[in-house]
């Protein structure tokens, strides 16, 4: 590797290629398992990743070679040879950022312009400051082609349509890797195809990109809600109150992992606040009317005000009421 690493910067490019080569013969019988390892690992969670590879590392200085093959093969016009141990390089060690960039100059040349927006985001997901990928996303408008995918993967998630979504903002996250509305849809997406892992992972990425957005930590919250982790899904519903003080449906279903956890009167101080925000929700009146029948306070009125809009449950409630208190009228004659 020294011997090719010098004779490149000397600019003697096939000198260079030739001892590059060699290093490559020197480890190309690892390279199979390694692979195949690389895969498995990719496709594993951090638990699984903790457990079965606790020492892994990518094989960087192989996939170094391989670049720095490509480059000289480059600069020799050997394109098409290039591309292959860029695209190597990547496979070897899917972090490397200036093996990415090299792939998206040469896909930019064939007039591949999606694909080399592609490898240009993946370029800068790994290094951010990369003046040269940079310069080369603006050139190729990537963020039009991105925000064009964004646009219909959100119309097909309004419209519940998440398998159509979710091909058009697995493009978008790809082509705009730090934007954190492509993520939240993409959660979204995942969450309506019943993918909560996936979901709940897009969803952080989204609030890493932008902590603001109280939508964010909404659907996660509700991500939560499915995997039965009310604590997190509370904290997560609590900033979102803290954000954006009259969502009423965030009360609720902080309200409702409250119940779940057993901190019933947590429950009625968000039921209360619903009543506040939205007078005529007969369900908060019923879920205040039954905490309190059953802790002995007087829920009558909230029975009947539950019933009158619309709760069902709570009309044989608020008969009894009325019973008891007509035969309590009749015991005073």
């Amino acid at each position: 590797m020294q011997t090719a690493e010098g004779a490149m910067i000397a600019q003697n490019y096939t000198s260079a290629e030739n001892n590059f080569s060699k290093y490559i013969s020197s480890v190309s019988s690892k390279l199979p398992a390694y692979l195949q390892q690389v895969a498995v690992y990719d496709t594993s969670s951090a638990f699984q990743r903790n457990f079965k590879f606790p020492n892994f590392s990518y094989e960087h200085k192989w996939a170094l070679a391989y670049c720095e093959r490509g480059i000289c093969r480059l600069d020799q016009g050997k394109k098409d040879s290039a591309f292959n141990d860029f695209t190597a390089a990547v496979k070897i060690d899917p972090t490397y950022a200036e093996a990415y960039y090299q792939s998206a100059a040469l896909l930019k040349e064939k007039g591949e312009k999606i694909k080399s927006c592609i490898y240009t985001a993946k370029a800068l997901s790994f290094n951010d400051t990369m003046k040269r990928a940079k310069d080369l996303s603006n050139l190729n408008f990537c963020w039009m082609c991105a925000a064009e995918d964004f646009k219909a993967g959100k119309i097909h998630v309004e419209l519940k349509e998440y398998k159509e979504a979710l091909a058009s903002l697995n493009l978008a996250v790809m082509l705009c890797h730090d934007s954190a509305s492509y993520y939240a849809y993409r959660g979204a997406a995942f969450d309506g195809l019943g993918k909560s892992d996936s979901a709940l992972m897009d969803y952080s990425s989204a609030l890493k990109l932008d902590s603001s957005s109280y939508e964010a930590y909404y659907h996660r919250a509700l991500a939560y809600e499915g995997k039965q982790k009310y604590t997190e899904a509370f904290n997560d519903l609590t900033k979102v109150i803290s954000m954006s003080p009259r969502f009423v449906d965030a009360y609720r279903h902080r309200a409702e992992d409250c119940e779940n956890m057993e901190k019933e009167a947590s429950a009625q101080y968000d039921y209360q606040q619903i009543l506040r925000l939205k007078p005529n929700d007969g369900e908060s009146y019923y879920k205040i009317a039954l905490f309190r029948q059953k802790s002995g306070q007087e829920a009558c009125d909230y029975f009947q005000k539950a019933a009158d809009n619309g709760i069902d449950d709570a009309q044989p409630y608020a008969d009894d009421c009325k019973k008891a208190a007509a035969k309590q009228n009749h015991s005073m004659r």
